[in-house]
């Protein structure tokens, strides 16, 4: 028998699907024996490409309206699958127009994220309770999946498998998010001896001469949650790498400032916890260090080097 097909609408961003998995499984498994398509932006494609919960990606990289023939052959795409439900997790205004005027004759899952004032996770957790999915995967979500086998890079940079990660960066657009004592706090744990990988993205590679440790830079999705995976502890800023290390289950710390809310995020789960400030900028290496040993007793090494 031709299977129905499901679509689910989530176009980023990274921490964004990171905290979705939980849902993309729930939907997957209440709709067994249909097809599950995920419209994603292009930048994940990779990324989502290892989710075992999808069968299909389409990409959507939310071109502007006026772009008359892109639309045409998005609309004649997504119609040509004849989806029987939608599940929007974005929620968006541009979600909201395709809802409206390009396929108002699909049944369209969604919620109003207006409404839930502690976040949007738990919006969509009462989402599929409305629509009678359970939401157990939620809560329990881990995203082993994702991580690769990192040995052979770890043994190349010559790091023990006793380490430290520090994630000191976020998209330059979230630069406020940043907390300034990525370096002190290196040093810090260098001189406790702690071995100490600093883990760079794209748009935070000027820190690659100013923190002490061995530094890994430019890892793909999978490489970079094999790396978070063999860490004894993560510490970094509000950001889509330490939804991962939460989602991973890891031992951790993520540090907020004014700019977001760490219960809104979600961050906190299991052995993942994070410290909240008004001002970044007074929140010292040592508050940092004793937040984290308070947390859980992580091994130092016998000797450090690089």
């Amino acid at each position: 028998m031709k299977k129905n097909n499901i679509l689910i609408i989530k176009h980023g961003a990274f921490g964004d699907l990171i905290q979705a998995d939980g849902i993309i499984k729930s939907i997957k498994m209440h709709h067994k024996n249909s097809n599950i398509v995920l419209l994603t932006s292009t930048l994940y494609l990779n990324l989502m490409h290892k989710c075992p919960y999808i069968d299909e990606i389409f990409t959507d990289d939310r071109h502007p309206f006026f772009n008359v023939a892109y639309y045409v052959n998005f609309y004649k795409k997504i119609r040509k699958k004849n989806f029987s439900k939608i599940y929007d997790l974005q929620n968006s205004y541009r979600t909201y127009i395709y809802r409206k005027y390009f396929f108002y004759k699909i049944k369209w899952v969604s919620t109003n994220r207006e409404n839930h004032k502690k976040s949007g996770l738990q919006g969509l957790k009462e989402m599929l309770i409305k629509n009678n999915i359970e939401a157990k995967h939620l809560i329990k979500s881990n995203i082993s999946w994702l991580a690769t086998d990192v040995r052979g890079l770890l043994k190349k940079n010559k790091i023990s498998s006793n380490y430290l990660i520090l994630l000191p960066g976020s998209s330059k657009k979230n630069s406020l998010k940043r907390w300034p004592y990525f370096k002190k706090l290196a040093q810090v744990l260098i001189i406790k001896n702690y071995e100490v990988v600093v883990v760079l993205g794209p748009e935070e590679l000027e820190l690659k001469d100013s923190i002490p440790g061995h530094i890994m830079k430019n890892l793909n999705w999978s490489q970079l949650a094999g790396i978070i995976k063999k860490s004894s502890y993560v510490i970094g800023n509000d950001s889509g790498p330490c939804h991962l290390a939460s989602n991973l289950n890891k031992s951790g710390l993520a540090i907020f400032g004014p700019a977001t809310s760490p219960e809104r995020a979600e961050i906190k789960k299991g052995k993942f916890d994070f410290i909240k400030v008004k001002d970044l900028f007074k929140l010292s290496p040592d508050e940092v260090f004793k937040k984290m040993k308070k947390m859980k007793k992580v091994k130092k090494m016998k000797k450090y080097s690089i």
